[in-house]
């Protein structure tokens, strides 16, 4: 199963500090429309660490419940077991691949991944998308590693976060023509495109989903236009970055009429007058920039 296209990263917004199920089908509404590939609930900016796993399934069911779009699960976590139970609540809801990351905290080593990723793939009920966002997990998939587990049967791509461009060509190029090598860092989406990424997950698509949309779509037939929309959007990855992700980009959201909801989850916080300043400022440029 080889991923293509602009998959989304859904937010989970809330309200009252609780799940706001009506804001994700509003959010879900507007993704649809937008035309992007899939949905992936429970990434980094779904905030599932602060998610219990009721509150997970919570989010899986509504977005199953919602959408008739490819839906990959976050199922990280710092246990197996847990990691599992997710991956088999998002398969009997119907989920096409479940994306996870290292367990976080500790670090271990190239065979330590190896021996815990083989365990997970061989017990998963879904298709398992590696997600290699050392930054957050202290942990990295160096590419002789993601070479041996693309040979597994139920490894099938891998979402690079590293923003480490001379380590994502040499996966692509030691990897199976099957295997999926997906982009999650913003600002690199068409520089990745170009050297064979076969699609993105991507944060921004949150806000401003036309513009990955457009640049998968025309950067082949017009890279010139593709890197145009590519500045544009590194206005979005500026917001990304102010305050504590993903503050800025839920503040963002609700400035633009989508459902951002009331807060992130402590010990995240909401951005300061001074920083809802630099994303008003940041919004306003790359809409005259349009």
């Amino acid at each position: 199963m080889k991923l293509k296209g602009i998959y989304c990263p859904m937010i989970t917004p809330f309200k009252d500090g609780e799940i706001d199920q009506e804001g994700l089908e509003k959010n879900i509404a507007f993704l649809e429309k937008e035309e992007v590939t899939g949905l992936v609930p429970l990434g980094s900016a779904g905030e599932f660490s602060g998610l219990s796993i009721k509150e997970r399934k919570e989010v899986i069911k509504t977005v199953m419940d919602t959408t008739s779009l490819p839906v990959i699960a976050g199922a990280t976590s710092m246990r197996m077991e847990e990691a599992l139970e997710i991956i088999a609540y998002s398969a009997d809801m119907g989920a096409e691949a479940a994306l996870v990351a290292p367990p976080y905290y500790f670090r271990t080593s190239q065979e330590g991944l190896f021996s815990y990723y083989s365990n997970l793939s061989s017990h998963s009920m879904l298709p398992i998308i590696l997600y290699n966002i050392p930054v957050f997990t202290g942990n990295q998939f160096l590419p002789p590693l993601v070479k041996r587990l693309s040979e597994l049967d139920n490894i099938i791509g891998i979402k690079d976060t590293s923003g480490d461009m001379k380590k994502f060509p040499e996966i692509v190029n030691l990897v199976p023509e099957d295997f999926s090598c997906i982009i999650g860092a913003d600002h690199l989406l068409l520089p990745a495109l170009v050297t064979g990424a076969s699609g993105a997950i991507l944060g921004s698509s949150n806000l401003v989903p036309e513009l990955p949309v457009e640049i998968y779509r025309t950067w082949e037939s017009d890279i010139d236009r593709a890197a145009g929309l590519q500045k544009i959007l590194m206005n979005i990855v500026k917001i990304m970055d102010t305050g504590t992700f993903p503050a800025g980009l839920k503040y963002a959201m609700n400035v633009l009429g989508l459902a951002g909801g009331d807060d992130v989850k402590a010990p995240l916080l909401n951005l300061t007058s001074e920083e809802k300043d630099i994303v008003d400022r940041l919004l306003k440029k790359m809409e005259a920039k349009k």
